[in-house]
């Protein structure tokens, strides 16, 4: 089992850090010029993440190392998290700082439109658009991808606009 999960998490990291696009699916276009075909036909390919710079590479990394933990209300790590407590660890190791709360992390970030979301960002999900709606908080990956720690009886994953769309944005100082 641990040798299976440090496996999954070795792949889901190289995958990450390689970037939207990378892999043997997407290694080149199909003979009739469209997409690369994958299993189930054509593959979308994601445009590359812009580059951040290094400065928030740490709370990534952080949150990464920590694919498969499990999810606990109020968990703060250092092996079980809920979302909020997941990116206030992980940025604490890129020397931010942040709040505790979800609502609170949104209200410490300066608000950007989801076409300027760059990697390191931070995703939010709000009942009512405004930050005392706010129930859930991720670390953008870039390429509509997202590092989260979602519910009770999941772990930490990433994921994709697809599956859960945030519908707030906001970046560190």
């Amino acid at each position: 089992m641990v040798r299976i999960r440090g496996a999954v998490v070795a792949a889901v990291w190289a995958a990450v850090l390689a970037g939207p696009g990378a892999g043997p699916a997407a290694a080149a276009p199909s003979a009739a010029g469209g997409p690369p075909a994958g299993r189930g036909g054509p593959r979308t390919v994601l445009p590359a993440a812009r580059p951040v710079g290094d400065r928030l590479e740490p709370a990534i990394r952080y949150a990464l190392a920590h694919l498969g933990d499990p999810f606990a209300m109020g968990g703060d790590g250092p092996r079980r998290w809920d979302c909020s407590g997941l990116v206030q660890q992980a940025y604490r190791r890129a020397g931010v700082r942040l709040p505790r709360i979800a609502a609170d992390q949104y209200r410490a970030t300066k608000r950007i439109g989801r076409r300027a979301l760059r990697r390191g960002d931070l995703v939010f999900w709000s009942r009512d658009g405004r930050a005392s709606g706010v129930h859930h908080v991720a670390v953008y990956l870039g390429g509509e991808r997202y590092v989260e720690a979602p519910r009770p009886g999941s772990g930490v994953r990433v994921s994709t606009f697809g599956r859960y769309r945030p519908n707030a944005y906001g970046r560190v100082g």
